[in-house]
């Protein structure tokens, strides 16, 4: 027996960063205060939270308190290292788990807002309305469908970018709180080609990042981060010991060709193209979406999706 559609005024696909911003930016619009929301998000897809790192010249549009500030940045420059002060631009760490908590404050604070704990299988535009089936069969109906997920036949990238973080306890003191390192390939054996980044929270802890990228149809080679990150630190910063608080890892699809808006149907965050293989930049480029999206949804009834700038393309 088919399911009666249930009509929204809005349908989320996906709950995590891009998902939960447009939400958050929605519930802040004065002229769209009863809108009928609802975020589709499916548990089994989630992913664990993770440290985020982020470039800003401005204030944020979230009242957000970064874990770290980095005044100045550690760049590789050969055989040395140079710092750069940062001036006018600031380089900050926070968690995944701060930005949902920020954004889940406003987003459960709003009673026309709907969460779904389940999976949709299709999204299928009309001139002037949006269709969005379950896996289960369930239907609804609204006028905008903002969609963040992936494919369910999966995605096939040219690169795949990915990395481990970890976050190291040392003895005694080894970090300069204020120094971002970034792009460091200063560690010796470069076979498969990985970089690290040193993130400091204080003189003892920081978060240690080991990355590499590489073609995403040829088998991956065996590769040991943890023995990396501990070549790593021992050889370039002289630290042989060390306690680890946490690990964090992941990985990210690099060269895939964005999805365009199909009438109603509106692809937001990575399958829109807001991020690429640029660390720190995906984060705030999300949130300036969203809210774009948002503003021009409440102020002309139809949501505009920002052009990216000729250097971002």
């Amino acid at each position: 027996m088919p399911h009666q559609a249930q009509e929204y005024d809005v349908v989320i696909a996906g709950g995590g960063l891009a998902g939960r911003s447009l939400a958050y930016f929605l519930s802040r619009e004065p002229e769209l205060t009863g809108a009928r929301i609802l975020i589709i998000d499916d548990a089994e897809e989630r992913y664990p939270h993770r440290s985020l790192i982020y470039w800003h010249d401005n204030a944020l549009p979230l009242p957000l308190t970064p874990a770290a500030t980095f005044t100045s940045l550690a760049v590789d420059a050969g055989p040395a290292q140079q710092v750069l002060p940062l001036k006018r631009h600031r380089l900050c760490l926070t968690s995944s788990r701060a930005v949902f908590r920020c954004l889940d404050e406003v987003i459960d604070a709003n009673p026309h807002i709907t969460r779904l704990d389940a999976q949709v299988s299709r999204v299928r535009a009309h001139a002037d309305s949006v269709e969005v089936a379950l896996s289960d069969g369930r239907l609804f109906t609204a006028s905008h469908c903002f969609d963040s997920t992936v494919p369910l036949t999966g995605i096939k990238a040219p690169l795949l970018m990915s990395g481990e973080v970890r976050r190291v306890r040392t003895a005694h003191d080894a970090f300069d709180p204020s120094i971002a390192t970034f792009i460091d390939f200063r560690s010796g054996e470069h076979h498969p080609v990985h970089f690290h980044c040193v993130l400091p929270i204080s003189t003892r802890e920081a978060v240690v990042e080991v990355t590499r990228i590489m073609p995403g149809k040829v088998p991956t080679p065996e590769f040991s981060f943890e023995q990396a990150t501990s070549a790593y630190l021992r050889e370039v910063w002289g630290v042989s010991k060390f306690s680890l608080v946490s690990v964090e890892r992941g990985s990210i699809p690099l060269g895939i060709r964005p999805s365009s808006p199909r009438g109603s149907h509106v692809p937001i965050g990575c399958p829109s193209g807001a991020v690429k293989a640029t660390t720190g930049y995906g984060f705030t480029r999300i949130l300036r979406q969203t809210q774009h999206i948002a503003s021009t949804l409440a102020s002309t009834g139809s949501p505009d999706t920002p052009r990216p700038s000729p250097r971002f393309r």
